[in-house]
Parts: structure tokens; sequence; C-alpha cells
């Protein structure tokens, strides 16, 4: 299996790590893990876009040997997170890589992290610099262990293409980092392949040395395809779902308290965003909420799920004239926690 380091970040700030750093930084638990579940990528971004290049791959190079980095940062992490002297330390060391890597773009990134989570622009530089010891630790290690050099350490960043994409970043913050969309972003990388071309996904041909990075979309694309033929087998339908034929449902669920969309569900919703552009159909937003409890509260939380998820749609490119947003519904099993914290986007 290949390396991901996306997925060891996120197995290094778990919830405990996430409730601390928010407590440090004066944030909720579900902002400051939107802002951490962004901060990640958007630096692996960076360091993958600055390593496109020899000159650029050699400053990353320099910068994850430095004998300063901590290979071993991931056992110390709890520590270190319990110590405000630690924290601060981090944020500092982290600080000066930040401004490098992104130069006269870092206020911008950070203003999209604050944006696109909830927490403070000065919390999410906060987070930002601290995420830098973190990853660059944990690439020092693999460098190490694999005795990488600067050519092999630019190869294992865009190894990490696929994983980039699954984690759904923001437009936000791609246009903030200067490359529009994510799949721009992953088409321009040295290296891509083009055994696997994707010409009936796009509006118009692409040159041949850009369809590479549409694989992960055309995955989906197929997956997307599969699911909706299953979806429409006589004596199915009307056991999922009580649309009519003509309407394609999909369910984006959120955990107990949270409104905001998070980037997995993402993923999700600029798949969905594809279809719509192609096929040229509106779209209905419906929230749904529990019976039972305060129901205007609920009534609330379900209305800006709903405009959460119409925010998403309209950075994939949806105009916010195609989208109709409901009123709130009660599910219908109000024993299903999950049934109630929903949001149906319906194709018409």
């Amino acid at each position: 299996m290949s390396f991901d380091i996306l997925e060891s970040l996120s197995t290094m700030l778990g919830t405990p790590a996430i409730r601390q750093l928010g407590s440090s930084l004066g944030e909720n638990e579900d902002n400051t893990r939107a802002a951490v579940r962004s901060a990640g990528p958007t630096l692996l971004a960076g360091l993958m876009q600055r390593a496109a290049t020899p000159s650029g791959a050699t400053e990353v190079f320099k910068a994850v040997t430095d004998e300063r980095v901590d290979s071993g940062i991931a056992g110390k992490l709890g520590d270190m997170l319990g110590n405000r002297g630690n924290l601060d330390s981090m944020r500092t060391s982290g600080e000066g890589f930040l401004k490098n890597l992104f130069g006269t773009r870092s206020e911008a990134v950070t203003s999209a992290i604050s944006e696109t989570s909830g927490v403070r622009p000065t919390s999410a530089m906060s987070l930002l610099s601290m995420g830098v010891p973190l990853l660059l630790g944990i690439l020092r290690k693999q460098t190490m262990s694999k005795k990488l050099d600067a050519s092999g350490l630019a190869s294992l960043l865009f190894s990490q293409r696929d994983s980039l994409a699954r984690s759904g970043l923001d437009n936000r913050i791609t246009n903030a980092l200067g490359f529009g969309s994510l799949s721009n972003f992953l088409n321009m990388l040295p290296g891509a392949t083009t055994q696997t071309q994707r010409p009936h996904m796009t509006a118009t041909p692409e040159p041949t040395h850009r369809r590479a990075g549409w694989v992960p979309w055309a995955v989906a694309a197929a997956i997307a395809a599969l699911a909706l033929m299953i979806f429409n087998r006589p004596g199915e339908r009307a056991q999922r779902t009580a649309a009519v034929p003509t309407e394609t449902a999909t369910r984006v669920y959120f955990e107990t308290g949270q409104t905001a969309v998070d980037n997995e569900d993402r993923v999700k919703i600029a798949t969905i965003a594809k279809t719509v552009k192609i096929q040229d159909r509106p779209v209905a937003i419906t929230g749904y909420t529990d019976p039972s409890g305060d129901r205007e509260r609920n009534r609330e939380a379900a209305q800006e799920r709903a405009a959460a998820v119409r925010e998403a749609l309209v950075a994939e490119g949806i105009p916010e004239s195609r989208i109709q947003i409901a009123e709130p519904t009660e599910a219908a099993d109000s024993r299903n926690a999950a049934e109630a914290q929903r949001v149906d986007i319906i194709l018409r």
C-alpha cells in the first residue's frame, strides 16, 4: 500500500488533539476540525506546487532534511499540545516556512481557510503554522527511511494526487493558492499519466497532457453512473426514494450540532456539480429536521445545513439561480438521528 501523507496527518490529529487545539485558540471543536481538515491539504498542495520545478524541489528537500525538523514528532504530539510553551514554539517555527511557501498569498490562503471553516483568521494562521512541523516531520521520516534525494521526495509528493483529490479542498482555498480548481492543479503536476483520458466529461476537448488529472473524476463518474443504474432498477426505486423517476437524489449527512459541509462531502458535491453542468439540470435542496426536541432550533439547523450545501454547489460553479431550497421537512423516521440531520440534493 502506498504511503498517504494526509492519512498520517489525520491519524496524528484525532479528536483529542482537535479539542486541545480548539481550546488553546478559543475556537469551538467543529470549526477547529474543519480548519484542520483544510490546513493539511493546503500545506500539501503548497509543497507539491513548490516541488514542481527542480529548484523548488531542492528547496523543499532542504527544508525537510533540516536538522531542526523532528521526524519523531508524532510520538511527542500529545505532550506538546498539553504545553502552551510548546504550542507557541511550534507556531513560531512554522510561521517562517509558511511565508516562504505561500509568499504574498499567505494572507489570502489564511482568509480562505477562515472563511470555509468558521475560525478566526488568526486561528487559521496558527493552525497552518503548527501544521508545518508536523508535515515536515512526516516527510523527514519518509525521506530518511527510504533514503530519498530531492527528486525522490518530489516524486513522493506527486504520488499524493489521489489523496489530495479526495480531500475536496474548497475552491476558495485553491483560488487563494493561485491555481483555480483542485482538478486543474492536479492536471498540471509533473509526471501525470496519459493512459486514461476523459474527453466526454468536458465541454470542450483539452490537450492530451492535461487530461491525465481527470482520472479520479472519471472513476467517480463511472461509479455514479453505476449507482444511477442500480437506483433506477424496477422494484427497488420505491424502496430507496420517493422521488419521481426523472429525479436523482443524493444525501449529505451532518453530525449532531454540525452545520458545515466537511471535505468528504465536498468531494461528493463536486461530483454532483459536474453532473448538473453536463446535464444542465436545476437543483432542489431539502434540509431535514428531528421532530423531537426544540423544533425551532432544529428548523434553523436544517436551514443552515441546506444553505451550506448550496454554498458548496455555488463554489463548484453552479449558478445560485439554478438552486432552490425547499422548506425544512421533518424526517419520517425520528428514531434514526442521521436521517433527521441530512440534506437531500435532488436533480430535477
